[in-house]
C-alpha cells in the first residue's frame, strides 16, 4: 500500500530481491566543474545507466530513465531515489510510457519515485504516462519535496489502459493505486490521489473521467512566479481538444489538470504548459525533448 516513506533516502539493494525484479537507481544531483552533473551512487538491473546529456547546451544535464526490462511483469517494483543539490538543476524524463502487465497471479507491480529538491534549485521532472494494462495491478507513486526557494515543473500522467489494442482495454485493469505529492518546506501542498481498487471503484473512476481515457497533472512552483500565469495557462488549454482541463494557482504554486480521450491530445496540452512557464521557471524556451 502507499504508506509514508522518507524522501530521497539513497537505498541501498536488498540481497533478497529477486534479480530482475527490483530495479534501483539512487541519483545524486551536484554543482560541479561549472555545471550540474548527475552521480549515479548506485542502480540495479532493470534500471540502465547510460549518462546524460545536454540538449540545451548550457549547465542542465537531460536524464532519460531506462528500464530495460520494458515494463512491469507481475511483483515487479522500481524505485528511484534522488536528492538535487542547492543551486543545482535537472531534467529527468523517461524513454517510454511505463507499461504495467497483466498479474494473473495476484501480485501486485509497484512503482517509487522520491526526489528531495534542495534550495534554489530546479527540477523538470517530465516523464511519459503510466498504462495499467487489462488485469494489471498497479501500485505507483511519485513524491517529491521542495524548499520555498526551488522552482519545479513536474507531470504525472496516467492512462485507463491501452485504449486501441484490439477492441480496446479501458479501464480494464484489476486494481490502481497512484499517487502525485508535493511538499513544500516539508508541509504538504499538493496530493494528487487515485484509489481504484475493484470493480465498483473503477466503474466510478470511469464515470468521474467523464468519458476521457487519459488523465495529467502539472504542478509548477516557483518564488518569483509572475501573476496572471494560471490564467495564460487555461486559455492556452482551452484550445486544444480535451475533454476538460483547467488552472489554479495557491502562493507561488501553479497546479493544472487534463483529461483527454486520447494520448497525444494530453502530450500536446502538456507541452503547451510548458511552452508558458518554462521561460519563467527555467529562463529559457521549451523545445521537443530527444530521447534517441
Amino acid at each position: 500500500m502507499l504508506d509514508e516513506l522518507p524522501l530521497a533516502l539513497c537505498v541501498k539493494p536488498d540481497p533478497a530481491w529477486p534479480i530482475g525484479k527490483h530495479a534501483l537507481m539512487n541519483l545524486k544531483i551536484v554543482r560541479r566543474n561549472g555545471r550540474t552533473e548527475v552521480d549515479p551512487s548506485n542502480w540495479r538491473i532493470p534500471y540502465q545507466w547510460q549518462g546524460t546529456h545536454y540538449q540545451d547546451n548550457d549547465d542542465q544535464p537531460f536524464l532519460l530513465l531506462i528500464n530495460s526490462g520494458g515494463g512491469f511483469v507481475e511483483g515487479d517494483v522500481a524505485e528511484l531515489h534522488g536528492n538535487l543539490d542547492a543551486g543545482t538543476r535537472a531534467l529527468i524524463t523517461t524513454t517510454a510510457a511505463s507499461k504495467f502487465y497483466k498479474c494473473p497471479g495476484g501480485a501486485v507491480s509497484r512503482e517509487e519515485v522520491h526526489l528531495n529538491v534542495g534550495p534554489d534549485a530546479l527540477l523538470e521532472y517530465y516523464p511519459d504516462e503510466s498504462i495499467p494494462f487489462a488485469q494489471s495491478r498497479t501500485e505507483r507513486r511519485t513524491q517529491i519535496e521542495i524548499t520555498s526557494t526551488s522552482r519545479l515543473f513536474a507531470v504525472d500522467m496516467v492512462s485507463a489502459g491501452r485504449v486501441h489494442y484490439g477492441s480496446g482495454e479501458v479501464f480494464a485493469f484489476a486494481s490502481l493505486l497512484s499517487e502525485f505529492s508535493i511538499k513544500v518546506d516539508g508541509k504538504s501542498a499538493v496530493l494528487d490521489r487515485i484509489v481504484a481498487v475493484d470493480r465498483e471503484e473503477i466503474q466510478e473512476l470511469q464515470s468521474l473521467w467523464q468519458g476521457a481515457h487519459h488523465a495529467a497533472t502539472i504542478v509548477c512552483h516557483d518564488p518569483k512566479l509572475p501573476a496572471g500565469l494560471e490564467d495564460k495557462v487555461e486559455q492556452e488549454l482551452s484550445r486544444f481538444d480535451l475533454v476538460a482541463s483547467g488552472a489554479s494557482r495557491f502562493g507561488n504554486i501553479l497546479s493544472s489538470r487534463i483529461l483527454a480521450k486520447e494520448a497525444w491530445h494530453t502530450h500536446e496540452a502538456i507541452q503547451a504548459v510548458w511552452r508558458i512557464v518554462r521561460p519563467h521557471i527555467a529562463g529559457k524556451p521549451a523545445k521537443l525533448i530527444r530521447k534517441c
